[in-house]
């Protein structure tokens, strides 16, 4: 808990700011109190990931050995659930909520500065610019997911330490915005195939390389039937398309040399076609359909994940019509029920983070401190 905490001062809190040192002040009071907790919550991480290594390392340990770290794991959760309950107890105000003082706590943290401000910054004129194409040009079926949205929710704008944008969108708007896009002057989107995921990495980003960052871009597809049986579906055209790409030899030469191929190299276009086959095989089965046909939609079997084992398939009404929710100075569109697949996604969204510290850098900080900040201050204020 004490580390959590100490990682969210080092990297968030200035204590200049008399608010946040009055803050940093209650911090420190219960980073005191459990000081004790703290301690033993790491013995028991210590443990635990001795006790993993064992089990991952050697086969054929016995049921005792898996029991013991069962209850290990379990041991480490309440008392990360308890070191919670007490720092909430501290923040807490006698005249709210605990559900108050949560939004209260994450709205209160400090925006980002120095690099990861200012590489906000641009992305938030990306996202800007992003919305208006596509209001132009009648794009309607775009919505922020994951740590976008998040960010929307829990602090009505960008997770400080967050440094990429996340869209989910149709795939016949997305199709619509690439041939949009291939005359525009200022942006692009962007496709490599990565081998690590076996995913269409689809992002949407400036033309001119000198500007930092880009919006991940996911796509979804229309489906009959919304339920486990079709997403099992989904996943089976899914492994297919694999199969084929890594059974021929000219893609997994281009993968053994670089795990992002170029769509636009030989072998991107080899593992398009691959891809593309199994979507035509589900477009004739009906396991995808199109918008009129549609009862729900699913994550897209191109670029398909599913966090916490979620199984990103839902009803029409759980995404659409798409409301509007502040991300920093504008509105944009969210699922219509955007609290169920956050909670699905990431669990207890206002409860105290845990990849503070951890978060994977999607744009690389030592190319981001070397950038050029008058052209990206230029593409800000333009």
């Amino acid at each position: 808990m004490a580390s959590v905490v100490r990682r969210m001062r080092e990297k968030l809190f200035w204590p200049s700011e008399r608010s946040m040192q009055r803050l940093m002040d209650r911090v420190d009071d219960l980073e005191r109190e459990n000081n004790s907790l703290g301690e033993a919550l790491k013995q028991q991480e210590s443990m635990l990931c001795e006790f993993r290594d064992v089990i991952y390392g050697v086969r054929g340990l016995g049921e005792d050995t898996r029991n013991l770290v069962d209850t290990v794991h379990r041991m480490q959760i309440a008392e990360k659930s308890k070191a919670d309950i007490r720092f909430w107890a501290q923040y807490r105000r006698p005249d709210e909520t605990s559900l108050d003082a949560r939004k209260r706590f994450f709205l209160d943290l400090p925006k980002a500065e120095d690099d990861i401000g200012l590489l906000q910054a641009a992305l938030n004129r990306m996202l800007n610019d992003f919305a208006d194409i596509c209001n132009a040009n009648n794009i309607t079926q775009y919505w922020l997911v994951g740590g976008t949205l998040l960010g929307a929710v829990r602090h009505h704008g960008f997770i400080p330490w967050d440094d990429d944008l996340d869209l989910g969108i149709m795939r016949d708007d997305l199709e619509r915005l690439e041939q949009v896009l291939a005359s525009n002057p200022d942006y692009q989107v962007t496709v490599v195939w990565d081998r690590i995921m076996h995913c269409r990495q689809v992002r949407f980003a400036p033309r001119d390389p000198r500007v930092p960052g880009f919006v991940d871009l996911f796509p979804f597809d229309w489906v009959r039937t919304p339920d486990h049986d079709t997403f099992l579906k989904v996943q089976e055209h899914r492994r297919a398309a694999i199969e084929a790409s890594e059974a021929d030899e000219r893609i997994r030469a281009a993968w053994d040399e670089n795990v992002y191929v170029s769509a636009d190299s030989e072998a991107g276009t080899l593992i398009a076609k691959a891809f593309d086959d199994q979507l035509a095989k589900m477009r004739e089965t009906g396991v995808v359909c199109s918008r009129q046909e549609a009862c729900g939609i699913v994550r897209a079997y191109d670029n398909m994940d599913h966090p916490s084992g979620f199984e990103w398939i839902s009803a029409i009404d759980d995404i659409f019509p798409l409301p509007l929710m502040h991300f920093e100075n504008r509105t944009y569109p969210v699922p219509a029920n955007h609290m169920y697949l956050l909670g699905h996604a990431y669990g207890d969204v206002f409860s105290l983070p845990d990849d503070i510290g951890l978060h994977f850098e999607h744009v690389d900080r030592h190319a981001l401190a070397e950038a050029d900040v008058n052209i990206i201050r230029e593409y800000i204020e333009r």
